[in-house]
Formats: C-alpha cells, sequence, structure tokens
C-alpha cells in the first residue's frame, strides 16, 4: 500500500481529522440528547448491555456476506439502493445534531430541515459529486456512526469490538481475501466505501483507506474519551494515527493491508498501558 509522500500525507491528515470530527461529534451528541432527556423528561441510556456487541458483530458478518453475494451475482444496483438508504438515514442524524442548536434557536423544525438536506446531499452523492466531493460525504457519514456506535457500547464493549474486527480483518485480506473483493465491488460502483485518493503521476491508481478502517479506531477513541482521563484518548488516538502510519510508509506497494490488524493491536496496547499505570 506504500503511496507517494504526497498521498500518503493527505490521507493521514483525511483519516485525523475524521476521528477528531467523531469525537467532537460524539461529545455534541451527547450533550444533545441531555438536553434533549432534560427537556422531555425522558431517560436517555448510552451504554445497553453486552448483547448490542454481538448485535453490532453479527450484523457485519450478514451484511458483508449478502453485500458479497450481490457483487458475485452482478447485482451492484441493489447494492447501491441499500446505501442511497444508510446515507439518508446516516446524514440525517449527522445534520440534526449539527444543526439543532441554530434551528431550535429560530423556531424551525428540525428534523424535516435535517432530512431534506440528508436527501438533497445524497442525490448530489450519487448522482453528481466527484471523487473528492464523495470523500467528503464519506468522512461526514463515518464519523456519525463512529459516534453512534460508541455510545451504544462504551469502552470495554468497544475494546472487544475492535479487537474481533482487528482478527476479522486480518482473515478478510490475507486468509480468504473476500475483504478485497469487497473494496473492488463496492469502489466500481456508483459509491466509494471508504476514502480514496489519485496518485498525483499515476491518476488510474486509487489509494483506498477503507470506511471501518475511520469508524472503528474512532468508536474506541469516542468511548474511551468519556469515561476516561484526556491522556488515555490521547493516547488511543495517537496510536491509530501511529497504525495507520506504518502500513502507508512502510507497506509494499500495490499491496492490500489489513489496517484494523495493526491499529486495533496497537490501541489496545495503548489503552492497557495507561490503565496499568494508574494502578501503580
Amino acid at each position: 500500500m506504500k503511496l507517494e509522500l504526497r498521498t500518503t500525507i493527505l490521507m493521514l491528515f483525511i483519516f485525523t481529522l475524521s476521528l477528531v470530527g467523531s469525537l467532537l461529534f460524539t461529545l455534541g451528541t451527547v450533550n444533545y440528547y441531555s438536553l434533549l432527556s432534560a427537556s422531555s423528561g425522558v431517560k436517555v441510556s448510552y451504554f445497553p448491555p453486552y448483547f448490542e456487541l454481538l448485535y453490532i458483530v453479527v450484523g457485519i458478518l450478514v451484511f458483508t456476506g449478502i453485500v458479497l453475494l450481490l457483487i458475485r451475482l452482478h447485482l451492484t444496483k441493489i447494492i447501491t439502493v441499500f446505501f442511497v438508504f444508510i446515507s439518508v438515514l446516516v446524514l440525517s442524524e449527522f445534520f440534526d445534531i449539527l444543526l439543532s442548536p441554530l434551528l431550535n434557536v429560530i423556531g424551525t423544525n428540525v428534523i424535516f430541515i435535517s432530512l431534506a438536506t440528508a436527501i438533497l446531499l445524497t442525490i448530489y452523492y450519487f448522482k453528481y459529486a466527484d471523487n473528492m466531493s464523495r470523500n467528503v460525504v464519506n468522512v461526514m457519514i463515518f464519523i456519525t456512526i463512529g459516534a453512534v456506535v460508541s455510545l451504544a457500547l462504551g469502552p470495554i464493549p468497544a475494546l472487544i469490538l475492535i479487537g474481533v474486527i482487528g482478527v476479522y480483518d486480518y482473515i478478510a485480506v490475507f486468509v480468504t481475501k473476500h475483504m478485497i473483493t469487497l473494496a473492488n465491488g463496492l469502489t466500481s460502483g456508483s459509491f466509494l466505501a471508504g476514502i480514496t485518493l489519485a496518485a498525483k503521476k499515476q491518476v488510474r491508481r486509487l489509494a483506498l483507506l477503507g470506511g471501518g478502517d475511520i469508524v472503528f479506531p474512532a468508536v474506541f477513541i469516542n468511548a474511551v474519551a468519556l469515561s476516561y482521563p484526556i491522556g488515555v484518548t490521547i493516547s488511543v488516538f495517537a496510536t491509530a494515527v501511529l497504525g495507520l502510519s506504518l502500513i502507508l510508509f512502510f507497506g509494499k506497494k500495490g499491496k492490500a493491508y489489513p489496517a484494523m490488524a495493526v491499529i486495533a493491536p496497537l490501541q489496545i496496547l495503548a489503552f492497557g498501558a495507561c490503565i496499568l499505570v494508574r494502578f501503580i
């Protein structure tokens, strides 16, 4: 996956910006639902039981299997319809949280404006957007998913999740290699499965960072930020960036690498070291 320096730095910048954005969005979401709970009298729970973790893992496996089957059957239009629905749903949540402070002040219907904006942006994404514009929308989607999942799990389930995903990513890329098929199938459609950058001197060659490689590190960072001191958050944040940096700078050119297989262990080690230090 070794890239030219310009592309590598840009990819790291987008990755880092996405993690920061997801963390800020998580804090904003907590504040939003706390205010909503206080005004409505309805208690909002952020940390459901561990079956949520099982639900997410099983959902990922089932979703991957279905998408792979549709790719092999050349039914990518069905995948596109599904992604249109998901995009509208996630972007609606994004704008709901982002615009609610302003729209509530002026007395505008937040849900209607958020949904309408999400629909218009989704139409633009699938019909008119260029590669970089799609990257921007993808980042909005990834930071929202990272925030929502982190609030659903909490820190320890999130740690288990990235551990499972790290092992799964390694198997999916190096053993079964179905993740490569999945990435190729998705990026060849009318949407992107992650962040893609064209090398300056090789326009046809794309560098792809999968959406999960952004979402899952963000989930753990966000969950840790809500429950532990800032030093722990900085540690798991820095090791996520370090993990991707190792792949981008030292990976072999043209070879696919499972980013989570590197990022997850580093984040877990950093978290464990911080917890150990607190007890010494």
